[in-house]
């Protein structure tokens, strides 16, 4: 007797007897002319083929390049400012060696630099990149949780998706990650909103491209003041910068508890022979008016950098570092700034390294050949 739940009549669908070659060739075509108009698309809206996914992946490929005997000489460390400031063809042409840039969006450098005290043997220079606040953080912040993981714990799946997946962003547009239907679904639909309110777009906006040997350039829909895009960045800016004011207590605590922090791995890196050089990378608008507003420079900038005792370089002592560039979402700089940053850093380091330490950056960049110079 058959269970109650159960049906003795089963019924099978005839299949239409038809042509299958001629199904899957039709639904090939259709596939092609989808891909293609997406592939358009993507590109019609500068998403396009060249650039990489995942900071954390090719911040693990670019930090693996200080593992066991390595001829780098020279390290960029900061978070997201130094990443769209250094043009790295420019800098390997003025430095006379390619550096290589391991700085992390919304991270402090702190934990870039520790572990490059205390896990290579690197003996260079570092290039450290401050930017107000955010620098003052010993944590892992917004991306360096994920890039040290990258780094440290790679699955073979992981390993090999994210080759494939950059073999195939050299030809494919719509790869990049910022073009994916759910993202452009929530930026770009547009519903009504009450008389009145303020279209804020406060999720992760796309800011620039990443290449190979992790150059970033910003995304060319930001560099234009008061177009969508660029007003999206500054959207997604306003609620930290507005956020309230650390008192001038507060502020000389953070500074104190930084000079701690680095002051131990700074001797570590002079040690072996390297050493390290802070910048205060440049800004613009309100997050400019805000570090003017609470005197950040008097109150931490300076006696932090004093407390290191080492080489430290104010961009906006400097109008070709500041000023005079194109910072228009008022934190990082166009892809032109950026040429003209890389050209324009190099000399005022050398100038502000030889009077500070006594002797050229190049000789803790090539040590072997101003030891050949000497003789």
């Amino acid at each position: 007797m058959p269970l109650s739940t159960s049906n003795s009549n089963v019924y099978y669908r005839d299949i239409p007897d038809k042509s299958w070659h001629s199904i899957i060739a039709i639904a090939m075509v259709l596939i092609v002319i989808g891909l293609g108009f997406w592939e358009a698309l993507a590109r019609s809206m500068y998403h396009v083929p060249g650039t990489y996914q995942g900071l954390g992946y090719i911040w693990a490929d670019e930090r693996r390049k200080l593992d066991g005997e390595s001829d780098v000489r020279v390290v960029l460390a900061g978070s997201s400012r130094m990443l769209w400031a250094a043009d790295l063809d420019i800098l390997e042409d003025k430095l006379g060696t390619r550096p290589i840039q391991l700085s992390l969006p919304g991270t402090s450098p702190a934990l870039i630099v520790q572990d490059i005290a205390n896990n290579t043997e690197f003996n260079g220079l570092i290039l450290v990149g401050a930017t107000p606040r955010l620098f003052n953080s010993t944590g892992k912040g917004f991306t360096g949780g994920l890039a040290f993981d990258r780094y440290h714990n790679l699955s073979p799946s992981q390993w090999s998706g994210n080759k494939l997946h950059r073999f195939l962003s050299d030809y494919i547009g719509f790869l990049d990650d910022a073009f994916d239907l759910f993202s452009l679904l929530e930026r770009y639909t547009s519903f009504p909103d009450r008389p009145g309110a303020e279209d804020l777009k406060t999720g992760l906006w796309k800011l620039g491209n990443f290449y190979d040997d992790y150059q970033t350039d910003m995304w060319e829909p930001v560099e234009t003041p008061g177009s969508f895009d660029n007003i999206q960045i500054t959207n997604f800016w306003t609620p930290g910068i507005e956020r309230p004011p650390q008192t001038p207590e507060e502020m000389a605590e953070s500074a104190q508890k930084t000079i701690e922090f680095y002051a131990p791995l700074i001797e570590k890196i002079r040690a072996r022979g390297g050493d390290i050089v802070f910048i205060r990378m440049p800004s613009d608008g309100r997050y400019l008016d805000v570090d003017l507003e609470t005197n950040h420079r008097e109150l931490i900038w300076q006696p932090m950098t004093e407390g290191f005792d080492a080489t430290a370089i104010n961009s906006h002592d400097y109008p070709q570092l500041s000023s005079e560039l194109d910072i228009p979402e008022w934190s990082h700089l166009s892809r032109a700034s950026q040429d003209d940053w890389s050209r324009d850093i190099v000399p005022i380091v050398e100038q502000q390294y030889k009077a500070y330490r006594g002797q050229s950056l190049y000789d803790v960049i090539n040590p072997a050949k101003s030891a050949g110079d000497d003789k």
